[in-house]
Order: structure tokens, then sequence, then C-alpha cells
């Protein structure tokens, strides 16, 4: 049997309601309940006035520790779990989880495979993994000055929706190849060739390869 957890969850009546999650089938556990109220949030209960650690027990439970390295604590992902939220970022269209969400939204998907929000969720955190490694591979970058070859690919890049945008393409020396200053624009677009040293770009957002 896993933890048995007391959460204090807000509605969309803003009232306060004390509810309990148990553990179910395989040790994982059973939101199915407090999902069913569409709590907005809900908080782990203080136990005088001190915060509560609820420790991994099951499986499931040591898994979600160490794939958040939370160090013995894992109220949080219960928290996470039982909320849901209408307004959750995670699951508008498109939305992108960033690189230093993807440990804890992995854990909660862990957790709570069931979930409501869980598709969008998945979705989200593909999308962000895909960002993710184009970035890594140098393929979107934002303001910041690159070399060439090692930290940026070469090739033809295009920013979206521009206000004060400045780049510059560099020689080894750091002279200006060629530049440009965008006050505004809906697309910008820069090709950046293997001949060049370095790429500066600032207030330009994020260049995706085109």
């Amino acid at each position: 049997m896993g933890n048995t957890v007391t959460l204090d969850c807000h509605g969309q009546d803003y009232g306060n309601h004390e509810v309990t999650v148990q553990s179910g089938a395989k040790g994982r556990p059973d939101f199915s309940s407090v999902w069913r109220r569409k709590f907005i949030s809900c908080d782990l209960v203080l136990v005088d006035n001190s915060q509560v650690h609820i420790r991994p027990i099951t499986a499931v439970e040591k898994a979600v520790d160490r794939l958040a390295g939370r160090d013995g604590d894992i109220g949080f992902f219960y928290e996470e779990c039982a909320a849901v939220d209408p307004d959750d970022v995670f699951t508008q269209p498109g939305f992108k989880i960033g690189k230093e969400n993807f440990a804890n939204t992995t854990a909660t998907l862990t957790l709570c495979p069931n979930h409501p929000y869980a598709a969008e969720w998945k979705s989200a955190l593909r999308r962000g993994r895909q960002e993710d490694s184009l970035e890594r591979a140098g393929r979107i970058f934002g303001s910041g000055t690159y070399r060439v070859g090692k930290d940026i690919k070469p090739g033809t890049y295009v920013a979206r929706d521009v206000d004060g945008c400045y780049w510059e393409r560099q020689t080894r020396n750091g002279d200006v190849i060629d530049n440009a200053f965008v006050m505004a624009a809906s697309r910008v677009q820069v090709t950046i060739r293997s001949t060049d040293y370095g790429f500066h770009t600032q207030g330009c957002g994020t260049w995706r390869h085109a």
C-alpha cells in the first residue's frame, strides 16, 4: 500500500475542500474522485502549522522521486496531480514545456498517467523536447554571440514579430561582414555562411532554421 494523502483543494466556487487520495491499483494513487470535482489547485494539509513531507513508499512513488530528484519528498506531485486547472498553461495549443520542467512533468505523468490533461501535457512535453533538441543542434537560438559551426549551424534563419532587432555576421577578428537593424517586422531573414566566424544577435527573439 502507498501513501494516504490529505489535500486542501480550491474550486471555482472559491471554497476550500479537504479531500483524501488513497493508494489504488499497483500502488498508484487514485485521484479519480478528486478529478471529478475539477479543483483549480490543491495543497498538502498542514499538520500543527508545519509542512507535511510525503515519502515515497510504492515502486511508482519511488520512480517519481528518482525522476524528479526530490530527495524523498514527493508531496509536490500529489498537489500537481490533484488539480484540474482550466487555465493550465501546459494545455494551451502549441505550448512547449521548457527543459527546466522536463523532469517534473515526466514525474507528474508517472504518478498520475490518467490525469484529464495527460494527453495535453505529453504533447507539450514532446514539443519542448523537440525544441531542446534543435537548440542543442544549433538550429534554434536567441540573443547572444555564437561561433558558426560550433555553437550554431550555417544556413538560412528566420525570426518573426521582431521589435528592435539587430544582427551581424562577423569575421574571426570581429569585423562586420554584414548587419542590419530592424525596428519592427513580422519576419526577418538572414543567411549565415559556413565561411562566417561568428554571428551576433540582439532583440530578435528566436531564430529558427528556415
